[in-house]
């Protein structure tokens, strides 16, 4: 450990050193899945003599770069992508690893990363995901790539007629394989591979709790933390419906229905990615990017399901975000702002139902003008008036587990603290603080605590961001907790504000301005949110 070379299971692998931290980078878990191994589950990669180098990323997954990069994407454009792209391959089943330890007999916690940009786009080693703050405070970070989009979950029924009866959920295949990797491997690199947490933002989210409920995956993963969704409940597509999605999307390519797999997979790769129309038209063809019910690797229909059987016992971190939502029954990310209290008002309504809203008196419960209308509906919806669930879920989660799993822990939280912006903001809706507010993936900045303040002539990361002090410390802070929680399965620590388990006491935390902690139902509010997730109908009753 000490000049950077490491056994793995394949090979020999250097790393390099960088902010005082030893990094792997592109250590391949499995062959690439190319040409004969397009749209089959992963295999061993082939072993090497000599050292490895791991001083260079592999490439990001096969997507479009845009429109990811284009303007009304923001503000995901300029703080995180404003660097630009790296280059995309289908040889893409590659993981990083960041360890600060000094030996193989350390046994750190383990963090696998799973990164967001739905199950379509996005990268491993994307700026804000910089694990070397996580290093420092004692765990292995662990960011895993995977096959996404068309190449990681095209179903049809000539791959179904060659692989069992089965096809799709090739990046989920490759999360598993990548777990086996380091359950493996990671102890020459200082890590625990009985202690490993799973955990995602985002699209990420869908990963990890697929991961979780994944049978494969049983006994091998001790811990989850979920940002921006808890992905406890829900459905996946049949494998029928998956089926067609694919023969509808190669069509739209040009392929005969009857295509045979030996003409797909000779076919260039280019020719499967392009631009993701459905991304504006929704009318549009879809790409095939979504999860299939197979009976193997998402082994029910109903998510919530499959959890009770393989997840129910892991210790669990979620929450959102105070702006990524607004008020309505699905789940919008950012949403049209809300202008008036009068559509404000409507939209409660909608969602709640005139029975619920009638009983709580809504509108005399919370008085509101044009001015705020929209901040109080983004701030209502990540509390739990959204389809989406919000933090009202996660405290019925919290309370479900108490009862059904007594021994497993649960924490929940909300991000509202609003990073600082520059006058020019102003200009632009969607990078506005007072419309974007805590917006979807800003807590990534300080969960990874990867923000950098220039400092005597240092860069600033991200260079539109001017951070403040009290950017640093909640940075500094939220990293602590998740490390922590890697650690034992408990977020607190010394020096730390208490954040109180969520159980039947209903217990969370508020990041923002101020770290506030929250427990029981302590208001009409908490009330009406409360009758209003627990009567959903796909919500799991202990």
């Amino acid at each position: 450990m000490a000049l950077g070379i490491v056994n793995t299971k394949y090979g020999k692998v250097q790393g390099v050193k960088e902010e005082d931290v030893l990094l792997f980078k592109g250590v391949p878990y499995a062959a690439p899945p190319v040409g004969e191994l397009r749209w089959k589950p992963p295999v061993d990669p082939a072993p090497w003599d000599g050292v490895r180098v791991c001083d260079a990323y592999g490439p990001r997954p096969m997507q479009p770069s845009q429109p990811y990069g284009s303007p009304f994407f923001e503000p995901w454009a300029s703080d995180f992508y404003y660097m630009g792209y790296t280059a995309y391959s289908e040889d893409c089943l590659y993981l990083n690893i960041a360890t600060d330890a000094e030996s193989a007999e350390e046994k750190r916690p383990v963090y696998m990363w799973f990164h967001g940009g739905g199950l379509s786009s996005g990268y491993s080693y994307e700026v804000e995901f910089n694990p070397t703050v996580l290093a420092k405070k004692g765990v292995v970070v662990v960011s895993v790539g995977q096959r996404l989009n068309v190449f990681g979950y095209l179903s049809l029924p000539q791959l179904s007629a060659e692989q069992g009866g089965i096809s799709g959920n090739y990046g989920l295949m490759d999360e598993v394989k990548a777990l086996d990797w380091v359950r493996e491997n990671i102890a020459a690199f200082g890590g625990d591979p009985e202690n490993i947490t799973i955990g995602g933002q985002s699209g990420g989210t869908a990963k990890t709790g697929a991961l979780a409920r994944c049978p494969q995956a049983a006994g091998k993963i001790r811990r989850v933390i979920n940002q921006s969704s808890l992905n406890w409940t829900g459905t996946y597509p049949t494998m029928a419906q998956a089926e067609a999605e694919g023969v509808a999307y190669m069509k739209s390519l040009g392929f005969a229905e009857n295509v045979t797999l030996e003409e797909l997979r000779a076919a260039d790769a280019e020719v499967f990615n392009g631009i993701d129309k459905g991304f504006m038209d929704p009318t549009a063809v879809r790409k095939p990017g979504n999860m299939v019910f197979d009976g193997v690797w998402v082994p029910e229909q109903d998510a919530a399901v499959s959890f009770e059987k393989y997840a129910g016992q892991l210790d669990y971190l979620a929450g959102g975000n105070y702006g990524e939502c607004v008020l309505s029954k699905g789940f919008v990310l950012g949403g049209k702002p809300i202008e008036t209290a009068q559509d404000f008002y409507a939209a409660a309504k909608d969602v709640l139902g005139e029975e619920i809203y009638a009983k709580y008196d809504f509108e005399a419960l919370f008085p509101v003008s044009d001015a705020d209308a929209n901040k109080l509906s983004k701030r209502l919806a990540v509390e739990g008036l959204t389809g989406f669930g919000g933090n009202m879920k996660n405290l019925c989660f919290g309370e479900y587990r108490a009862k059904k799993f007594p021994g497993a822990k649960t924490y929940s939280y909300v991000f509202s603290h609003i990073a600082p912006g520059v006058p020019e903001d102003k200009k632009n809706p969607l990078r506005d603080p007072d419309i974007a507010m805590a917006w979807h993936s800003s807590e990534l900045w300080y969960t990874f605590a990867s923000l950098r303040v220039g400092k005597s002539g240092a860069s600033n990361v991200p260079p539109i961001r001017p951070w403040t002090e009290y950017d640093e410390k909640l940075a500094d802070e939220m990293s602590s907790y998740w490390a922590n929680f890697m650690k034992t399965g408990d977020p607190n620590g010394e020096g730390l504000p208490y954040w109180p388990e969520s159980g039947e006491n209903h217990g969370w935390i508020d990041l923002g301005d101020e770290i506030v902690s929250h427990e029981g139902m302590e208001s009409k509010k908490d009330e009406m949110m409360y009758e209003y997730v627990t009567a959903q109908k796909d919500l799991p009753k202990a």
